[in-house]
Parts: C-alpha cells; sequence; structure tokens
C-alpha cells in the first residue's frame, strides 16, 4: 500500500522498486494505492485521489471537506483491501506512505482479517503531526497551508492511536528513525533503503564538473545554503535541480549569479545523468532525513556527497564512507564542497567506497533477501497464524 502508484518522492520510487523486487523473486504483489493516469504500476486496486499537492490549492470547498474526511477514514480504501482480501489471498500486506489520502483504513481492515501488517517507516508521519518533525509533536509547524497543517495536527491521533497498534512489524529505513521510533513506543527493524545499480561505468574525476543539488527547493532542505555557496565560491558551477516553495527566490539568485543555475522540474529517469556529470552532490538539509536515497543514488554513479551531520542521510554517507559530513553552516559547506571538487585523490577514494556501498550493502539483492526474512517473521507472529499453532 502506498498514497500514490507514480512518482512523487522517495517513498513512491521505494515501494514501486520493491514491488519489482519482490515479483522477480517470485512473489505476486497487488498494490492498493490511488489511481491516476500517471501511474506506471497496473496490478492491484485503485481509489480515487482525494487531494494532491497539485490538485489541493484548486478544490472547491465541497471536495476539500470530503478530502479531509478521508483522512480520517477512506470508505474506497478500505473496501478496496476487502477486495484484494478476497481476490489476492495476501499472506502480507505491507503499508508505506497512506496519509492523507488512504487513511488508516486499508491497515485496520487487513489487521481484522488476521493479516500481518509490515510498515516501512519512511518518515515521522506516525510519530508527529508533521512528516518532517523527529520531536513527536502534535502541532505541524512546517506545512505550507493553514487547512493541511490543521489536517495533519487533527489526524495524528488517528494515526498514533489507530494505526501504529494494528502493525505487525516495523522496518526503520535508519537506525536513526529507529531510535527516534522507540522514543515513541515503535520497535523497529532497521533495513536501509536500495538503490538499483548503475550499468555503466561511472565517470571520472577529469569527465566530470561542477556541484549539484536535488531535491525539493523548500528551506528545510537547505537550497538557500546550496545559493549562498555558489555565491561564495564563484569559480565553481552550481546546479539546484528541483522544485518547490523557494522557486522564484532560487530562479532569481540563478538570474545574478552567474555560476548558478536553476533547471526546475526534471524527471527521475533524467536525473541520474545530472548525478554522473556533477563532481560533488551537496544535500545540506536542515531538518533530521530519517533516510537518505539521495544519498544512495549518488553512490550508484560514484559521485561524493556533502551532507550537514543530521538524521539517516549523514548516517549513510558516513557508513559507506562515500562522502563528507561537515557541520550545519555555509562556511563548512562551501569550503568543504570546493575542496572536494578540486581533490583528485580524495574524490577517487570517496566515489570508490560509494560504488563498492552501492552495490554490496545497498543492493536490491540484499534488500529482498532481508525483507523476505521479516515476512516470514510478520507472518510467525499474526493473529491468524499464532491462533492456528495454539490449536495444534
Amino acid at each position: 500500500m502506498n498514497k500514490f502508484a507514480h512518482l512523487t518522492g522517495g517513498a513512491d520510487r521505494h515501494c514501486l522498486a520493491l514491488a519489482e523486487i519482490l515479483r522477480e523473486r517470485g512473489h505476486e504483489v497487488a498494490l492498493l494505492s490511488t489511481a491516476g493516469g500517471q501511474n506506471p504500476e497496473s496490478r492491484g486496486v485503485f481509489v480515487r485521489a482525494t487531494v494532491t499537492h497539485r490538485s489541493r490549492d484548486t478544490l472547491a470547498a465541497r471536495a476539500r471537506a470530503g478530502a479531509a474526511l478521508a483522512a480520517f477514514w477512506n470508505r474506497e480504501a478500505a473496501a478496496a483491501m476487502k477486495q484484494l482480501i478476497r481476490s489476492s489471498r495476501p499472506d502480507v500486506v505491507h503499508a508505506h506512505k497512506l496519509y492523507p489520502q488512504l487513511s488508516a483504513a486499508p491497515v485496520v481492515v487487513a489487521s481484522r482479517a488476521g493479516l500481518p501488517v509490515v510498515q516501512t517507516l519512511h518518515d515521522f508521519e506516525l510519530i508527529s503531526a508533521s512528516a518532517l518533525d523527529a520531536r513527536g509533536g502534535w502541532i505541524d509547524s512546517d506545512e505550507s497551508a493553514l487547512a493541511y497543517r490543521a489536517l495533519n495536527s487533527a489526524t495524528l491521533p488517528v494515526r498514533r492511536w489507530l494505526h501504529v497498534p494494528r502493525i505487525t512489524t516495523f522496518v526503520a529505513a535508519s537506525r536513526f528513525l529507529a531510535r527516534v521510533a522507540a522514543l515513541h513506543g515503535i520497535d523497529a527493524t532497521v533495513i536501509p533503503h536500495f538503490v538499483q545499480r548503475d550499468r555503466e561505468e561511472a565517470p571520472g574525476f577529469g569527465d566530470r564538473r561542477g556541484i549539484v543539488f536535488v531535491g525539493r527547493l523548500r528551506r528545510e532542505k537547505g537550497v538557500l545554503d546550496v545559493v549562498e555557496l555558489a555565491r561564495r565560491v564563484p569559480t565553481v558551477s552550481v546546479k539546484v535541480v528541483g522544485e518547490g516553495t523557494l522557486d522564484d527566490v532560487v530562479h532569481r539568485e540563478a538570474g545574478a549569479l552567474p555560476n548558478l543555475e536553476a533547471t526546475g522540474f526534471v524527471p527521475s529517469s533524467e536525473v541520474g545523468a545530472i548525478l554522473r556529470s556533477a563532481r560533488v552532490i551537496v544535500v545540506p538539509s536542515r531538518c533530521h532525513e530519517a533516510a537518505g536515497l539521495v544519498a544512495l543514488e549518488a553512490m550508484s554513479h560514484g559521485t561524493p556527497t556533502v551532507v550537514y551531520p543530521s538524521g539517516g542521510l549523514a548516517e549513510y554517507v558516513a557508513d559507506a564512507r562515500s562522502g563528507l559530513v561537515v557541520p550545519a553552516d555555509v562556511d563548512s559547506l562551501a569550503r568543504v564542497s570546493a575542496e572536494l571538487h578540486d581533490d583528485e585523490a580524495l574524490w577517487r577514494r570517496l566515489s570508490r567506497n560509494g560504488l563498492v556501498a552501492a552495490a554490496d550493502e545497498y543492493s536490491p539483492e540484499l534488500y529482498g533477501e532481508r525483507i523476505e526474512r521479516l515476512y516470514e517473521q510478520a507472518r510467525l507472529h499474526s493473529p491468524s497464524v499464532a491462533a492456528c499453532q495454539a490449536g495444534q
């Protein structure tokens, strides 16, 4: 289960790629998600999308009210889960990101049917009102729209008290995320995310130029620090890839700084080429990133990463020794990124470490093995299996 069956972010990418991994390993996979013309996935049951990030500002009052009610209990999603249980008879139900589109309804239905439910924690939405808040706050102060801040805050009790108790097994994408979850009574098994191997040989130091940022153009993602980096290192080209609430600011600065380029939105299929041509990627998130998909993708292309010391993102980079973790200030970011850009020996060592880690520690094959073992453990601990064993 995932709220979208097309790419809008890292959780969607992970969910869709995991479905393919499981199919390659001989499993039947059916998705419960929202319908949409962009969906590359067709196997499963797809319900109406009550709201999307792009549509929410244009919804009529009645549609907004319906989307809000569905965030508490989506009757279509509940019916879809019942249909999947009847038609597919699943051994395990795996939940990813559900809110606000799908609600807790499919989790509750699956749990009531005695099915083991595995939940991957991609962020903090089962802990805090804001998915970005690692502190367990009951009020969302991160969402830009007041109505959706209120909705996220109002639905937190549903996520905490209706959704969480019905999960058989939790998966955390990083040790950091598992520690945060444990502080709020959630015991999670750590299975780091995976990355698809780049089949082409990674370009070398001399074939690359410049520093790149790939992500949402939002304050907490550190994009303003990237703009300041470009200002302080005028001899190095800096490319900002993505869109977000700071679009106007970044594009205005790109018009004023000759070494700064803002590409806007780029399809995910083209991001790999951008990473392969850059010498360094910077990910200066000022929020606690639960994991680091962009860091894994950079590793797969042999692109060293510079990050701030927060959350699972820094954990991935430090574990792989595929980049540098610097203090969370622009001075350190600009100085270290420029030094790495010009230090061929250091660059080659970090690039090689990233390629090895992507192939060995973060491979789809290893993830498939780990998730299969976890599914079996969840199945053995499910209410239906426990009842059968008790009756023997």
